[in-house]
Order: structure tokens, then sequence, then C-alpha cells
């Protein structure tokens, strides 16, 4: 395979892997849980809110890209909702430390991204066919 070509295919799993992750993220944004202790435990019997993650776009040394994840650091932030089963005396859960409008320019830069990959990839593809017509 020519090297542009696995290059290319690369970066588009990297911003397929950029894509999912987001798209996880926006799916629990709702999905909240007992607030943790300062000590960050959970009450007994009580379930953890989601734990948003970050996926970045990792160049690597020889061409291509792999992706790289973290997690959101504060995990969740404390949200008003006192009829949840897991808010704590004061009303309080504890809510994925999201932001709506970021996950969504993460969605359509990766998206972009996939689209320019898959154009080199394409590219690629038409000048091999196009050499083999020279040598036939």
């Amino acid at each position: 395979m020519i090297a542009s070509a696995a290059i290319a295919l690369s970066g588009a799993l990297a911003q397929s892997d950029r894509v999912a992750v987001a798209a996880s993220n926006l799916a629990n944004q709702r999905s909240t849980g007992a607030l943790p202790a300062a000590d960050g435990t959970l009450p007994a019997g009580k379930p953890a809110a989601y734990q948003p993650i970050v996926a970045t776009t990792v160049a690597q040394a020889r061409g291509g890209a792999v992706t790289g994840y973290r997690p959101v650091t504060p995990a969740v932030l404390a949200s008003a909702d006192p009829s949840s089963p897991n808010a704590d005396a004061r009303g309080l859960v504890a809510a994925p430390n999201l932001d709506s409008g970021r996950e969504l320019l993460t969605l359509t830069s990766a998206s972009n991204a996939y689209k320019a990959n898959l154009a080199v990839f394409k590219t690629t593809d038409e000048m091999q066919r196009e050499a083999l017509n020279l040598t036939a």
C-alpha cells in the first residue's frame, strides 16, 4: 500500500474515534449520579455519574495518526435535581462536566478532517489506477 494511503487511512480512523467519543459524551450528558464526597467516594449503593472523555489526534513520527484518550477533570459538577433518587440531602447530584458546544465543535472538526483524509485516500487510489493504465 502506498504510504499516503496508509497515512490517510490512519487519520480517518483517528477522526472516527474522535466522533465516537464526542457522540458518547453528548449522549450521556444527562446521566447523573451521586455526588462524591470530598475524598472522592460515593455513598453506598449509589451510582457514579458518566465520566466524560476527551479524544485527541496524535501524529506519529513516521506519518499517520492515532487517537489519544484522557478523562475530563474534574469529571463531574454539582447540579441541583432534588427529585433524583441520587440526590444528596441538599438536592444535589453529580452531572458530567461537559460543554455541549465544545462537543459539537469536535464533531464538526472531526467530520471535516475525516472527509479530508478520505479525499487523500481517493486521490491516492486514482493515482495508482492511472499509473497502472500507463504501464499497460
